[in-house]
């Protein structure tokens, strides 16, 4: 009986090198954790500025046993969706075993075109391509613009998630860039919304009704697609004797109410019942 080895091929043990070295490049300025099980993602990372540990991010790793002028693959759907739900930015590295060197993209910078992509094709895979553009060095101090895209990356990733911030690390920081699609416009508003329903409760429960009756005001005026800023307005305008905007306040919410017809009628009707209380002797 003839005993056949195990064989290893070549493509699997480039696989293993290229990790290795896409690795010890990313130590230089990160703390790097290989995942056990590869789910479209390879490592963990954390950036260290000023020795601790800072944003997070993620990075697929890829070899290849030469890189000409461009690479380029065929990566699953579902992988490019993985990527794109992360809430850290994805970066796709490639080692180039013929010249020991690995390239970079940012999946963040291509978040719009591969969306379109996925939605444009019936194919299960979309190709994903990369030019010599970026390097990852192994050096400590020559990974400036992937340090750069990390920070730029996490602030885009925050905007199309509907909570832009403040771009800079200075006391003077520049403004939010504006949302890039109704998406991103619509999910900053209900950020804005939400932000400020918390505000309200915060002051209702602290009894400061001047400054909730306050942002009650502009939720009227920037919203009035939901009833509930109407209806503490209302509430908070009966407390202050003025009994024409808290009518009108409870008009507005039972006529957003009522034209709901989404709500589950049983709830819907409790609640129209409490705003029609909530208006008696007005």
């Amino acid at each position: 009986m003839t005993l056949t080895k195990p064989l290893i091929p070549w493509t699997t043990r480039l696989g293993t090198v290229g990790e290795s070295a896409i690795k010890s490049r990313l130590a230089y300025f990160s703390n790097p954790t290989k995942y056990e099980k590869d789910v479209g993602i390879d490592f963990y990372c954390e950036l260290i500025e000023s020795d601790t540990p800072s944003i997070p991010f993620y990075v697929q790793a890829k070899g290849a046993k030469h890189f000409d002028g461009s690479w380029g693959r065929s990566i699953p759907k579902s992988t490019i969706t993985y990527w794109l739900q992360r809430q850290h930015p994805v970066f796709l590295v490639v080692y180039d075993d013929e010249m020991k060197t690995c390239y970079w993209i940012s999946i963040e910078d291509h978040r719009y075109p591969l969306i379109q992509q996925i939605f444009a094709t019936v194919k299960d895979t979309v190709y994903v391509k990369m030019d010599k553009s970026n390097t990852l060095e192994q050096t400590r101090d020559g990974n400036e613009l992937f340090i750069a895209k990390v920070h730029e990356d996490s602030l885009s990733i925050q905007l199309f998630r509907g909570r832009p911030q403040f771009i800079g690390q200075e006391y003077v920081k520049k403004t939010p860039s504006p949302p890039r699609s109704d998406i991103e416009l619509h999910r900053i508003r209900e950020t804005v919304r939400a932000s400020l329903y918390s505000l309200v409760q915060h002051y209702l429960r602290a009894g400061d009704l001047k400054t909730a009756y306050t942002y009650c005001q502009f939720l009227a005026k920037f919203d009035i697609r939901h009833y509930n800023h109407f209806v503490w307005r209302g509430q908070i305008a009966r407390t202050f004797g003025e009994a024409d905007i808290a009518r009108e306040s409870f008009e507005q919410a039972l006529k957003i109410c009522k034209a709901d017809k989404n709500w589950p009628s049983d709830s819907m009707q409790k609640i129209i019942a409490t705003i029609e209380k909530d208006m008696q002797g007005l």
